[in-house]
């Protein structure tokens, strides 16, 4: 009886991790990710059991195994898939070390722990993504603009009082688990930590990206301003998820700032992390920055237009939003 256990038990957790591995190798396109599943993988299809192959095989009986003819169950998307099967391979190392009594597999179940964590953080991160990113004060718009697809939000209030900040920050997070899309507040970490937002976005007069870090998890995503490249390798180095190349255009939120044009943009994509377009951009002058390939576009008030900006930025077969690819 344990040999079908066993033997039923380990070919659930490699099926599973094999899903996740192919995952991360094909479509999220991450080495890393990718060769610590396989190498996961492998040790525990060639770990010693108790039980002869022999054994297992001759205890392996579909005909009689009461859940052999299941239905697969239907995946709503990427996220789901991976999950079911994160789940799945976890429980079957439990059976594997409460059946076999061998401790090894309870070290692997707490490795796969690990890496399930990395993984969805992974994902759930707007790196090497192409996604509208939409900055408001207003929640109202914050909703409009998810109801017409928008893939990320920012919360940014400039001189409120910070009670008014905190109430739409709690407003503003409610809104985005409605739409599983990712929040980022502009500013004020402290209400970014009290909602428990995705993340806090940052200027060149703020404390440096290093020092928020500090304060803050380190599965957030860290947005830093930055107007020349010189900034941008500062921010890279001291742990920013992606920064902003900013302001391409003038634009009425900062007036005494200088548009900086398409130089930094230009060389944007050499350094390493993902990054923003940001200043004026709208319906009219979208075309002259997609050709820098940038990961984000943000959009302050063309939100109308954002239909015509997602034909620039095709649904990625990665999981865009928390959940939201369709698989």
């Amino acid at each position: 009886m344990h040999s079908a256990i066993i033997d039923a038990n380990i070919h659930r957790v490699c099926e599973g991790l094999r899903v996740i591995e192919e995952y991360f190798r094909f479509v999220v396109n991450n080495e890393v990710l990718t060769n610590r599943l396989a190498t996961l993988r492998h040790q525990i299809s060639h770990h010693r059991l108790p039980v002869s192959d022999r054994a297992r095989m001759e205890a392996r009986d579909t005909e009689l195994d009461v859940r052999a003819n299941e239905m697969i169950q239907s995946r709503k998307n990427s996220y789901d898939l991976l999950k079911a099967n994160m789940k799945r391979s976890q429980e079957a190392l439990r059976v594997l070390e409460e059946y076999t009594g061998d401790d090894h597999f309870r070290v692997f179940r707490y490795e796969l722990y690990d890496l399930e964590k990395e993984c969805f953080l992974h994902i759930q991160k707007p790196w090497g993504l192409r996604w509208v990113y939409l900055i408001s004060h207003d929640v109202d718009i914050l909703r409009r603009w998810l109801e017409l697809g928008a893939d990320i939000i920012q919360l940014r209030c400039k001189d409120t009082p910070k009670y008014e900040i905190l109430q739409k920050a709690h407003e503003a997070k409610k809104l985005a688990e409605e739409f599983h899309k990712p929040l980022i507040v502009n500013d004020h970490l402290d209400i970014a930590q009290i909602i428990d937002a995705d993340g806090i976005h940052t200027g060149q007069d703020d404390i440096s990206v290093a020092g928020i870090r500090k304060l803050w998890s380190p599965d957030k995503i860290y947005w830093r301003t930055t107007h020349s490249l010189e900034q941008w390798i500062i921010a890279r180095d001291q742990g920013a998820s992606y920064v902003s190349v900013w302001p391409i255009w003038s634009t009425p939120t900062k007036p005494d700032r200088e548009a900086i044009g398409f130089e930094y943009l230009s060389h944007a994509w050499e350094l390493g992390i993902p990054f923003v377009a940001i200043g004026w951009v709208n319906h009219e002058n979208i075309s002259q920055i997609i050709p820098h390939s940038p990961s984000m576009v943000a959009i302050v008030r063309d939100y109308e237009s954002i239909p015509l900006f997602q034909k620039y930025f095709e649904p990625s077969s990665v999981v865009r939003t928390f959940g939201s690819g369709k698989v």
